[in-house]
């Protein structure tokens, strides 16, 4: 069966997270090239405060991960969002799914 999102929330900043991306678009290009892919990291100014030890290399990653995905997905959305506002931040992902799959 083919998937028609997929919601990339990889955790962390290590090259773990891009290794995973890359998989990630890999198997979504290999089971269906069209399907929405949403890509999901802190904001830069978020990111300063729930990790701020190698910022400016976190900050390298999460947009070579964005990138990636925009580069290579014919159908993406690249989302950055507030930590510590999970509900409202939930709302957010399935309003751009609901619109962008209607």
């Amino acid at each position: 069966s083919k998937a028609d999102c997929v919601v990339n929330l990889c955790g962390g900043f290590t090259q773990q997270r891009e290794m995973a991306t890359e998989r990630i678009v890999r198997e979504s290009l290999r089971c269906n090239p069209t399907a929405l892919q949403i890509t999901v990291a802190p904001k830069d100014e978020e990111l300063r405060l729930i990790s701020n030890v190698a910022v400016d290399a976190k900050m390298k990653r999460l947009k070579l991960c964005e990138d990636m995905v925009s580069q290579n997905c014919v159908n993406y959305e690249t989302m950055r969002l507030q930590a510590n506002r999970l509900e409202e931040e939930c709302d957010n992902i399935k309003e751009v799914i609901y619109a962008r799959l209607s």
